[in-house]
């Protein structure tokens, strides 16, 4: 701020941004009220930012929103990251809906691209491959399951193979 007087900081020593920062939990608003203990010793916003390797319009930001909202301001808001596809209170309703359709299905089992069709027909959300498997987990659908069953299967012909095929073994491998 070349030529130009420093505005004043309202309620800047109200606070003991030294202690705040010391028993702060979180990184970056540590880091702030770190920075605005170094505003509050006198230094200026370029001195601030390189002792703490951010940009001095960082330090211009974090001084403008402690004017405005206090020390709220320098706090972490929520909503940070990426949003979940499915809110949890409809977590049962997916299980629910993935479990018919796995019990509606003759002869196959169901596959992610299934799923994915599911959850664009009853929730309206396309998420890719990998999102769709870590929903799947998170709703506890995540199991290993048997060789699928052809839906013109007979089980007794099957049986009765299988009863064939355990005589002609045995008689081929006889010891005398």
């Amino acid at each position: 701020m070349r030529g130009r007087k420093a505005l004043p900081i309202p309620r800047l020593h109200e606070y003991n941004f030294p202690r705040l920062a010391r028993t702060e939990a979180k990184p970056r608003e540590r880091i702030r009220f770190l920075a605005m203990a170094h505003v509050q010793d006198g230094k200026s916003f370029n001195e601030v930012a390189q002792m703490l390797k951010v940009s001095p319009r960082t330090i211009s930001a974090w001084v403008s929103k402690f004017r405005v909202e206090g020390v709220d301001g320098l706090r972490e808001k929520p909503g940070r990251g990426a949003k979940p596809f499915l809110s949890p209170d409809r977590y049962e309703e997916f299980r629910e809906e993935v479990e018919s359709l796995s019990k509606k299905r003759c002869g196959g089992r169901i596959r992610g691209k299934d799923i994915g069709h599911l959850l664009e027909e009853k929730f309206g959300i396309s998420p890719n491959k990998s999102c769709l498997y870590a929903l799947l987990k998170k709703a506890g659908l995540v199991w290993i399951t048997a060789r699928s069953r052809h839906p013109k299967a007979d089980e007794q012909v099957q049986l009765a193979f299988k009863k064939i095929l355990k005589k002609k073994s045995k008689k081929q491998f006889r010891i005398k």
